[in-house]
């Protein structure tokens, strides 16, 4: 029921496709200054959506960057959703986000692509 829920949430999303993308080839994420790029826009643009299905108030959740990835003209991130709040440390989702490389689409998605639990 989880993993479908996450799926409806994440189509609400303005996407431009959310495709069976293959995978992309893993690499370390792009970090300036300590700052993963575009983790705090993909936060911003997710948690919203995830907090819209929790039926308590004050759901806190953390985004672990497991790799970046890239996949022919995009570039992206692997992460990991946890709940966080009230002691918990439970996995919610995994997702690869991907973005086009170009300047005027950094961190606007390209590609989500969920449930990379098995890997």
């Amino acid at each position: 029921m989880k993993k479908y829920s996450m799926a409806v949430l994440l189509s609400c999303c303005s996407i431009s496709s959310m495709a069976a993308v293959p995978d992309g080839k893993v690499e370390k994420p792009f970090v300036i200054d300590n700052e993963v790029i575009c983790l705090k826009e993909i936060q911003q643009k997710i948690t919203p959506f995830i907090k819209a299905y929790e039926e308590e108030k004050g759901v806190k959740y953390k985004y672990i960057v497991k790799s970046g990835l890239s996949y022919k003209d995009t570039v992206g991130l692997r992460l990991q959703i946890n709940r966080i709040d009230s002691g918990l440390n439970v996995r919610v989702a995994d997702l690869d986000y991907y973005w086009l490389q170009e300047r005027g689409s950094m961190c606007q998605p390209s590609y989500l692509v969920l449930d990379r639990s098995e890997k």
